[in-house]
């Protein structure tokens, strides 16, 4: 068995990031707001925007979690850029795939973007959106000093017609 390894993506991993997201969209479509479809159409780009720091955005990242070459999961940061926003930074793209689930991948995944954005200048809130339905997912945010700040009614609208409602979580830095 290979050890796991937690890194921040590149332009290199844009493939096995597109794959995952397909993935985590098509299993979870509560969770998450693009359908896989839509996910797969997108231009390779746009994937490698979210991978590549840029001179507006350069704190910006996603961390994947490795097993050799598979990437079992990611979680994703996106820091504010408006003067009056910059303290605050979203968590996005939280996902470990079924197989691997069990082995605390998501709880590595978020401590290290925990830790890589208190090293950040001027960030003091980390802030993120998760399904009702999600309960683990809300139990390891709770449990990371997450806590609830609000309700987002009908945030999703799902194929089906059914409406999904979010919790949007905070924790100080």
């Amino acid at each position: 068995m290979s050890i796991m390894q937690i890194r921040k993506l590149t332009i290199d991993d844009s493939s096995a990031f597109r794959e995952l997201r397909i993935e985590m969209c098509g299993k979870h479509p509560e969770a998450f707001g693009q359908t896989p479809d839509e996910v797969a159409e997108m231009a390779d780009e746009k994937f490698a925007e979210w991978m590549t720091p840029k001179e507006t955005f350069p704190e910006n990242f996603v961390l994947g979690a490795f097993d050799g070459d598979r990437l079992l999961g990611s979680v994703a940061f996106r820091r504010e850029d408006s003067i009056k926003e910059k303290h605050r930074g979203w968590i996005w793209s939280v996902y470990t795939r079924p197989e691997a689930r069990g082995r605390g991948i998501s709880r590595q995944l978020m401590l290290k973007l925990i830790e890589e954005a208190r090293r950040m200048e001027g960030l003091e809130i980390l802030n993120l959106v998760v399904a009702l339905t999600q309960t683990g997912a809300r139990t390891l945010y709770t449990s990371l000093g997450f806590f609830t700040t609000g309700l987002i009614l009908h945030e999703y609208k799902l194929p089906d017609g059914r409406y999904i409602d979010h919790e949007e979580m905070m924790m100080w830095l």
